[in-house]
């Protein structure tokens, strides 16, 4: 007897309270599974309004409680060895105690199984399965987040393709009545050199002021050429500077920096072009 007590050590009795410990849990897991079978049967039954009545008064559940126990029956009161994957997940969900298995609620249905086959739940405390849960849910969000950042970083790329695009069109819009205007130009300078030949011959068959007024009418129509390239030319730098203001006030709130640098770039286009132009 002496012998047998010399061969009792701390370790020895720490391995039989953790055995004892989880075959306790396991029970409670059975026990805890078949009571909320029964409260969802009893759920079932009884009329609108009376469920939180029927708790208290007959088995003293809060209704907390019994939702905890519920959630534990649709968990693990339909999933039979059968029905798993594997052998090894079936295993590990058939040895779960009952706060491994509360805990383990903490991931999605479809993942539990193949999340206790990659972790060695029976090893593991509750607070260590509890943070080994908690990680994997962190991991998740963490995951999620950066594809809904990069979709929406996608998108914003998106938007810039299609803005540049829309410039690009506008630009050679620009530039095609630029080269109608130059070519509008073109022809009225030729009209004006007529005029002018046909001035100069008229200087030599007409009296003094016949010339003069045919002279007042040419310049008359070069200034009315030049007058209607000046209003083409205002109105297309004034409907791109209105444009460019736009786009840089809509950038301003998603990159300030940006926006700080080509607002200063803008500036000092402009002051240089008034001082060395005009």
């Amino acid at each position: 007897m002496n012998v047998l007590m010399k061969d009792r050590t701390p370790l020895v009795i720490a391995a039989e309270i953790n055995t004892i410990r989880h075959q306790t849990g396991k029970i409670l897991l059975a026990g805890a599974i078949e009571i909320g079978r029964r409260l969802k049967e009893a759920k079932d039954l009884l009329p609108h309004g009376e469920w939180g009545k029927w708790l208290e008064d007959s088995v003293n559940y809060s209704q907390s409680r019994a939702e905890k126990l519920m959630r534990v029956f649709d968990a693990y009161g339909t999933q039979q060895p059968a029905s798993l994957d594997t052998g090894a997940q079936a295993q590990a969900l058939s040895n779960l105690n009952y706060s491994q298995a509360f805990i383990l609620l903490g991931v999605p249905e479809e993942e539990r199984a193949q999340f206790i086959a990659e972790i060695d739940v029976e090893s593991m405390s509750t607070r260590e399965l509890q943070k080994a849960v908690n990680d994997r849910n962190q991991a998740v969000k963490e995951r999620d987040q950066a594809f809904q950042k990069k979709a929406d970083l996608q998108k914003a790329m998106d938007d810039q393709v299609s803005k540049i695009t829309q410039l690009t069109t506008e630009r050679d819009n620009l530039k095609t009545k630029a080269e109608e205007l130059r070519k509008s130009q073109a022809e009225i300078e030729t009209k004006a050199g007529n005029l002018r030949l046909e001035l100069s011959s008229i200087k030599q068959s007409t009296s003094y002021e016949v010339v003069q007024r045919m002279s007042k009418n040419l310049t008359a129509a070069h200034i009315k050429a030049s007058a209607n390239k000046i209003a083409f030319l205002y109105e297309s730098l004034d409907r791109t500077f209105k444009e460019l203001t736009w786009e840089l006030s809509e950038f301003a709130a998603k990159d300030p920096d940006t926006y700080e640098t080509y607002k200063n770039k803008v500036i000092d286009f402009l002051a240089r072009g008034f001082k060395e132009k005009m």
